[in-house]
C-alpha cells in the first residue's frame, strides 16, 4: 500500500517540470493537474514526441502522470524510464522514477532509485515504504525519520513515521514524535488524531480523549476523530465526559445514545436508560447498535436478548473486550463451557497485544 506521502505527490512530482509552448500540450498538462487523466489523455493522442531533450523529458513524464493517473502503473513506468534515460542523474526524476516503480511493485528498482536521488525527503520516504512492504520495519523507521529530518517543516513526513510507529507498537515513540509535531502543526487534526491513538494504545486513555476532542475542536469535519473517540468511550462502561458527549451526540445519534445508556446508569435514570435502549432497537441494523444493546440487555438482566446481540456483535467485531462480554454472559446464563471457550478466544489474543493496542490498530484503519 503507498503511504499517504506517496499517494499525495506522485502525480505531482511526476509532472514537475512539464512546460510546453504548445498550446496543446499545456493544456494536457493543465488537465493532468486537475486529474482530468482521460481528457488530457486524449489531446496527447497523436502528438508527435518533441524534439528537444528538456520537452521529451516533460512529454514522457506528463504521460506518465496519465497512466497513473487511469491505473495503469506499468506504463507510467515507461513513460518515467523514458525521462530518466534523458538526464540519468537527475534527481527528480530519480524520485519520480522510484514512485512509480513502487506502485508498480517493482520494489527493487523502485530502492536503487530512490537510494541514488540522495538526501530527498520524499525519496526516503519511498525507501521506507518499500522497507515497510518487505517487513523491515527498523529499516522503514529510520527512512522515514530521514525524511523527518530533511523536511521538518513538512507535516506528511510525521505522518508517515507516526504511522509506522503506531502499526508496530512502538508506542513511546510514536507520542514523543506527535507530542513535538503537534506543537509545529497545531492545527494539523491528522497529527492529533494519532496522538490519541498512540496514547490510548499505550493505556493512557485519560490523555487519549482529550486530544481526540482537541482534533474535532480543531475541525468539526473530522470524520476519523470522531471514529476514534467514539471507539473509546463505548469501550468503557463509564459515563463519558461532557466535552466528548456534546459532538458526538451531533455526529452520530447510535453512539450518542449508547453514551446516554452509560450516563443513565451512572445517574440512576431509567427513563434514560429505556429511551437509550429503544433507540438502538431502531437501529439496529448498524452493527455498533447490536454490540451497545448486548450491553444495555446485559445491565438490564435480559440476558438471552443480551447473548443473542453479543453474538451478533462478535461476528461482526471479534475483539478481546467483545469476546471477554459475551464469556461473561454465557457464565451468567450457566453455559460454562461456551464461557471458557469465549475467555480461551480472549486471551489467545491478548498473547499477542493488549486489549488497548488492539483497540488503537483497529481505530488506526480509520486514516488509512
Amino acid at each position: 500500500m503507498l503511504s499517504p506521502v506517496i499517494r499525495t505527490a506522485l502525480a505531482v512530482v511526476i509532472l514537475c517540470g512539464s512546460a510546453f509552448p504548445q498550446s496543446s500540450l499545456e493544456r494536457a498538462v493543465t488537465l493532468a493537474r486537475e486529474k482530468r487523466y482521460s481528457e488530457s489523455n486524449a489531446i496527447l493522442q497523436g502528438v508527435p514526441e518533441p524534439a528537444e531533450i528538456r520537452q521529451r523529458i516533460a512529454y514522457h513524464r506528463l504521460k506518465a502522470a496519465i497512466a497513473s493517473g487511469m491505473g495503469n502503473p506499468a506504463a507510467a513506468v515507461s513513460e518515467i524510464s523514458l525521462a530518466l534515460s534523458l538526464a540519468p542523474s537527475d534527481a527528480s526524476l530519480l524520485v519520480a522514477t522510484a514512485m512509480a516503480e513502487f506502485q508498480a511493485d517493482r520494489l527493487d528498482d523502485a530502492l536503487r532509485h530512490a537510494t541514488r536521488a540522495g538526501n530527498d525527503p520524499i525519496a526516503k520516504a519511498v525507501i521506507g515504504d518499500v522497507q515497510e512492504k518487505r517487513g523491515n520495519f527498523a529499516e522503514a523507521a529510520n527512512a522515514y525519520r530521514e525524511a523527518v529530518r530533511l523536511a521538518p517543516g513538512q507535516q506528511q513526513y510525521r505522518v508517515a513515521l507516526a504511522l509506522d510507529l503506531i502499526q508496530h507498537q512502538d508506542f513511546r515513540a510514536a507520542v514523543e514524535l506527535l507530542q513535538e509535531s503537534k506543537k509545529l502543526f497545531p492545527q494539523s487534526v491528522k497529527l492529533r488524531t494519532l496522538l490519541g491513538i498512540a496514547q490510548y494504545s499505550s493505556g493512557y486513555t485519560e490523555e487519549a480523549v482529550p486530544s481526540l476532542i482537541n482534533a474535532i475542536a480543531v475541525d468539526p469535519s473530522a470524520e476519523p476523530a470522531y471514529r476514534c473517540l467514539a471507539q473509546i468511550l463505548l469501550q468503557s462502561s463509564s459515563a463519558p465526559p461532557p466535552a466528548a458527549m456534546q459532538p458526538l451526540c451531533k455526529w452520530n445519534q447510535t453512539v450518542c445514545s449508547a453514551l446516554k445508556l452509560r450516563v443513565a446508569r451512572q445517574t440512576d435514570d431509567s427513563a434514560m436508560q429505556n429511551q437509550a435502549i429503544a433507540a438502538l432497537e431502531r437501529a439496529s441494523e448498524d452493527p455498533v447498535a447490536r454490540c451497545e444493546l448486548a450491553r444495555a440487555f446485559a445491565w438490564t438482566d435480559r440476558l438471552a436478548e443480551a447473548r443473542r446481540e453479543m453474538e451478533a456483535c462478535v461476528q461482526f467485531d471479534p475483539s478481546p473486550q467483545n469476546h471477554y462480554r459475551l464469556g461473561l454472559i454465557y457464565q451468567r446464563l450457566g453455559m460454562n463451557e461456551l464461557s471458557r471457550k469465549e475467555m480461551d478466544l480472549r486471551n489467545q489474543m491478548l498473547e499477542k497485544m493488549s486489549e488497548e493496542t488492539a483497540l488503537g490498530l483497529n481505530a488506526l484503519k480509520s486514516l488509512r
